[in-house]
C-alpha cells in the first residue's frame, strides 16, 4: 500500500516538476519563504483530505484492511491526527464484537482444540469464568514436582490451575520450535507469535483429577475451523 501511494505521488509531482538554473542557490526572501510554505502546507491539507476521503471509500466498499492501511499512511504524514487515531482504534474494537466464539472447557481432558486459528501479531482476547476441582495424590521428595515436558507437566512460573494456552502450527515442519505453553489466567489479549490452531487447558500435574468445567470466549481475530 505504502509503495502504491508513493509511485503515485512520484507520477503525480514529477512531470510538473521543473528547477531553473538561475533559480539553483538563490535563497528566497522571507515573504517568499512565508509564500512557499503557506502553498506548501494548503498542499497537504488537500492531500490527506483525499486520503481520507479514499480511506472512507474502501470502508463504505468493505474493503476494511485497505481502509486501515490508508489511515496509517495518513498517521505518517500527521501523526497528531487524532480523529484517524480514533477510527483506528474503532476498527481494533470492532474486530472483538464481529468474531467470537465461545468453549466449553472440560478441565479433566488435559489440552484441548479450542477450534479456532489464529494468526501471527494479530491481536485475540480471551476471556475465561467457572470454577472446578483440583485433587491431587501424589508422592514428592524434597524437591517436588519435575518438569520434563512443558506441553504435558505443569508449567513453570504460571500459577497452579491457571488457564494456560499453546499455539500448534497447522502445518509442522522440523525447523519449526516446539509450541511453548503461556499463561491466560481470566482475562488476556494476546498477539500470536506465530499463527496456528489454539489449544488450551488448566495448569496442573499429570496426576492431578481435574473435574468441571470453564467457560472460555475467545473473540477478535479468529477463523473457526
Amino acid at each position: 500500500m505504502f509503495r502504491h501511494i508513493s509511485i503515485c505521488l512520484f507520477a503525480f509531482f514529477l512531470p510538473g516538476m521543473t528547477i531553473s538554473a538561475n533559480a539553483q542557490g538563490r535563497k528566497a526572501s522571507p515573504a517568499e519563504l512565508k509564500s512557499l510554505d503557506f502553498k506548501a502546507d494548503q498542499a497537504q491539507q488537500a492531500f490527506l483530505r483525499s486520503m481520507v476521503d479514499l480511506a472512507t471509500d474502501y470502508e463504505k466498499a468493505g474493503e476494511i484492511e485497505r481502509s486501515k492501511e490508508m489511515l496509517k499512511s495518513i498517521l505518517k504524514l500527521k501523526p497528531d491526527a487524532d480523529s484517524v487515531k480514533s477510527k483506528l482504534k474503532q476498527y481494533e474494537e470492532d474486530v472483538f464484537r464481529r468474531k467470537s466464539v465461545t468453549v466449553d472447557l472440560d478441565v479433566s481432558k488435559g489440552w484441548i482444540n479450542a477450534g479456532v486459528l489464529v494468526t501471527k501479531d494479530q491481536a485475540v482476547r480471551v476471556e475465561a469464568g467457572g470454577v472446578y476441582r483440583l485433587l491431587v495424590d501424589a508422592t514428592l521428595g524434597p524437591k517436588g514436582y519435575q518438569q520434563k515436558d512443558s506441553t504435558k507437566d505443569l508449567v513453570s512460573g504460571v500459577p497452579t490451575g491457571a488457564l494456560i494456552g499453546m499455539i500448534a502450527p497447522s502445518t509442522r515442519n522440523k525447523k519449526q520450535p516446539e509450541p511453548q505453553p503461556f499463561m491466560i489466567g481470566d482475562a488476556k489479549e494476546i498477539k500470536p507469535n506465530a499463527s496456528g490452531i489454539l489449544f488450551l487447558k488448566v495448569n496442573t500435574p499429570p496426576q492431578a483429577n481435574c473435574k468441571g468445567k470453564l467457560k472460555v470466549t475467545l473473540s477478535g481475530n479468529i477463523t473457526t475451523r
